[in-house]
């Protein structure tokens, strides 16, 4: 008996020690835009047509620091360059070109509208529409610090059917200061307005007199060097279905695909393809997205901060190929 009970308590031991799982279980991976919640928020975008070849630019440059000032992250701003550095070998500037046409420049569109220099009030009142789709996004240097990677998260605000809805995000520049970088890339802000000095070579364009003056209190002041912000430099070129937990390289798991400057079809990564009903949200760890952005080689001496604006568009019923802006976010990346 006494033995009995001695190999009853060695396999009770065994099976005891069978059990133990050596230690916590394991916390589950957390996707990269888990933190961000989607609301039902409206930003309108905002097109400024410019550039340092225009002597009456800084009047754009101009209404958008008041726009930032005044609305700031409430609206999207983009800076589209034309026939200067900045839109050099720019696919997306060109498309932006050709999408929201001007007759001259600076000009301005409020979402798809042309409203010419005048973009505040429609800008304002864009805030308070409505739309079918809202997002956010998060956005990440990758290891090797070469490339932006970017996690959007949409949400279906009302049901919509058999529409085409792309989604991209585009790099923009802030704070370029605004001189002669040598080897052809001269962005001094040429203007014959009394407010701006223009640069000569390596001196800087200056503000000549205090400008953007909100409720009497200037946001530019005498003196303050004139920089290019907003500025749409280049789009995302990749963009992976499915879950990078580490890296940037695409697993069995994952499909990589190539992107032009209006994105990548939502409809790609929806069960139901272009049929969205209201409350889906993308872009989660059960519909895993994501967008690569080069990170740019700037010219020597150029310092920029950057942001990126996700946007997106609906293909045009009309056959034209053209894209109306639906909503869209900017990230600060530094």
């Amino acid at each position: 008996m006494k033995k009995l009970i001695a190999l009853s308590a060695v396999f009770g031991a065994l099976f005891l020690t069978s059990c133990e799982t050596g230690g916590p279980e394991p916390a589950p991976a957390t996707y990269p835009g888990d933190s961000l919640t989607v609301t039902g928020v409206v930003r309108p975008l905002v097109i400024e047509t410019t550039g340092a070849w225009c002597q009456y630019c800084p009047n754009g440059a101009e209404i958008m620091t008041m726009l930032d000032g005044v609305l700031g992250d409430s609206v999207v701003l983009i800076a589209n360059h034309v026939g200067d550095w900045f839109s050099t070998d720019n696919a997306a500037s060109s498309k932006f070109d050709e999408n929201f046409p001007t007759s001259g420049v600076p000009n301005f569109y409020v979402n798809n509208t042309d409203v010419g220099q005048s973009p505040a009030t429609a800008a304002a009142a864009a805030t308070m529409a409505e739309v079918a789709f809202s997002l956010e996004a998060d956005v990440m240097l990758n290891d090797a610090g070469t490339s932006f990677t970017v996690y959007p998260r949409v949400k279906v605000l009302e049901t919509k059917t058999e529409n085409i809805y792309m989604v991209q995000s585009y790099l923009l520049l802030n704070g370029v200061v605004a001189k002669d970088y040598g080897n052809g890339v001269d962005l001094n802000q040429v203007s014959s307005l009394p407010k701006v000095s223009t640069g000569s070579g390596a001196t800087p364009t200056t503000w000549a007199q205090d400008a953007a003056v909100v409720a009497g209190v200037p946001l530019i002041t005498s003196g303050t060097t004139y920089t290019h912000d907003e500025v749409l430099y280049r789009h995302a070129t990749t963009a992976v279905v499915g879950w990078l937990e580490s890296s940037d390289a695409a697993t069995s798991d994952t499909t990589m695909t190539t992107l032009g400057p209006w994105g990548m079809n939502l409809g790609d990564i929806n069960p139901l393809g272009n049929a969205y009903a209201a409350g889906d949200i993308y872009g989660t760890r059960y519909t895993p997205f994501q967008f690569h952005i080069e990170k740019p080689t700037l010219p020597a001496g150029m310092e920029a901060d950057f942001s990126v604006a996700t946007i997106i568009w609906e293909l045009r019923q009309d056959g034209s190929g053209d894209y109306d802006y639906i909503n869209g976010v900017v990230t600060h990346v530094n």
